[in-house]
């Protein structure tokens, strides 16, 4: 039985990712965890005078029922073909976003974050949301963060990209492995570099991949003298059936670009393309 945890807030940028989740794992038993964060409405200096312990209770007791009640209308909103394979169970808990979701990681043994993300509207916005980049920055969880514009359509082709410096092991890779097997997809495993010779190391990585991905469709491509985020523009839009990008979460600098920076420019397969970010197994 796998493990997936479903942050939410009840908007339709969730109800998105949701969906898209159900549908990706939809041949295999899963346990989906829908989970609701909320807090105690921001109060004054004198409101926060004017209550006491006893009401501040109950204040949170009224916000745990009501959210309590709104998991349960959503998950009948979107459940409205039961699936055999799938269970669900809802979570509602009192605290900050990060705490609460390496608390349900830990205790719920997730093997997978499935998170939607939003686009930027503006040079001051957050590119995908500073929740998604503290999940990928400050938790060792898979995540597949899944845009508001993207539509569910079986993956075709995955691309994976790396510069063949990382020694990954087998389980580093198996949620990318298991996604690819499920729905038949081949891999495309794209390497960014400046020249085109490779070096002892990352022959040997490149060798690993061979064998890790030998029961697969897959192929490598080669970029050079590209920055990350054009390059794989650059590839999305030159294959035209890139379903997911794949990518380790070691590569921090694109990362702090990507979730961090005021604004990001002409990162355009971010519209559409879920992203899936891998951690390497401690």
């Amino acid at each position: 039985m796998k493990n997936i945890l479903l942050p939410t807030d009840f908007s339709d940028n969730s109800i998105n990712a949701i969906q898209y989740a159900l549908e990706v794992f939809k041949d295999i038993k899963c346990t989906f965890y829908l989970l609701n964060i909320y807090g105690v409405p921001y109060l004054t200096e004198q409101e926060l005078t004017s209550f006491d312990t006893v009401n501040l209770v109950k204040l949170e007791e009224r916000l745990l029922k009501s959210s309590q009640e709104s998991l349960e209308k959503f998950l009948k909103q979107i459940i409205k073909d039961p699936n055999p394979n799938h269970k669900f169970k809802t979570i509602s808990d009192y605290n900050f976003f990060i705490n609460s979701v390496k608390q349900v990681v830990k205790d719920k043994n997730i093997e997978l974050i499935v998170m939607g993300t939003k686009g930027a509207t503006g040079a001051k916005e957050i590119f995908m949301g500073s929740n998604t980049g503290d999940l990928i920055m400050k938790t060792n969880c898979n995540l597949l963060a899944v845009p508001e514009n993207a539509i569910y359509q079986k993956p075709k082709e995955i691309t994976f990209t790396t510069d063949f410096r990382i020694p990954y092991k087998k389980e580093d890779l198996f949620e990318l492995i298991e996604i690819a097997k499920l729905h038949e997809a081949t891999i495309r495993v794209l390497h960014l570099v400046d020249e085109q010779t490779l070096d002892e190391e990352q022959r040997l990585n490149k060798k690993a991949l061979n064998h890790f991905f030998e029961n697969l469709s897959y192929s490598f491509h080669t970029l050079t003298n590209t920055n990350f985020e054009t390059a794989i523009n650059c590839f999305t839009q030159s294959r035209g059936d890139i379903d997911m990008i794949a990518i380790i979460a070691k590569q921090y600098n694109f990362f702090q670009r990507l979730f961090f920076k005021p604004k990001v420019e002409e990162l355009s397969f971010h519209t559409k393309i879920p992203l899936l970010v891998l951690h390497k197994i401690k």
